[in-house]
């Protein structure tokens, strides 16, 4: 299992259309698969194993660009994003910049 694989938002909500699940349900299963997934991420960047083979912060660096990014669709009330707190304290976040590049 490759932990830096994207979750198949495209195939979950396929999936759920042929299921006749209502978008609400589709909307909170994403958020928790993303949300579970940043989460992993973020807590295996601090495993002994992690920062033994130094990719430890990497993963934390991933997770929290992915979370950064995931927050626009938040925004639009698409996701619910629920990770570790610690993710979110302003040292951690103030290490990022997000821009939009338009043509």
């Amino acid at each position: 299992m490759n932990i830096l694989q994207f979750p198949d938002v495209v195939g979950m909500y396929q999936g759920a259309k042929n299921a006749n699940l209502e978008r609400e349900e589709v909307d909170a299963f994403v958020s928790a698969t993303y949300s579970s997934w940043l989460t992993f991420l973020w807590r295996s960047g601090t495993s002994r194993w992690a920062l033994w083979l130094g990719e430890g912060k990497a993963m934390q660096d991933a997770a929290t660009a992915a979370y950064l990014t995931l927050t626009q669709l938040q925004a639009k009330n698409f996701l619910t994003l629920t990770v570790p707190s610690d993710m979110l304290v302003a040292d951690n976040l103030s290490k990022f910049d997000t821009r939009r590049v338009v043509k």
